[in-house]
């Protein structure tokens, strides 16, 4: 199953989709894609992550509505994230 049909069954998108809202689930999970590597860096969206956890819980927070309150609600995952990767950044710089 692929990153997409993985996002669907998260959101509990159980019907078949039109070439419309098959797009603006493609532009969410991109979005997210984007927004999530913008704050954390390099991320891995196949495998079982955090930074899939968030991507997925990114996306129902925009089907929501509900898009600014997801900083707020995942603001310590972001952050862990964020300093695990500089800690790894940083022992490749010595190593």
């Amino acid at each position: 199953m692929g990153l997409f049909e993985e996002v669907a069954n998260y959101l509990d998108i159980t019907w078949e989709m039109d070439v419309g809202e098959n797009a603006k689930l493609s532009g969410i999970i991109e979005r997210g894609k984007t927004y999530l590597i913008g704050k954390i860096g390099r991320c891995d969206f196949e495998g079982d992550t955090p930074e899939k956890d968030l991507l997925m819980n990114y996306c129902m927070y925009v089907r929501a509505g509900r898009l600014s309150d997801f900083y707020g609600h995942y603001k310590k995952q972001i952050t862990g994230l964020q300093i695990s990767r500089w800690r790894e950044e940083r022992a490749k710089d010595k190593g």
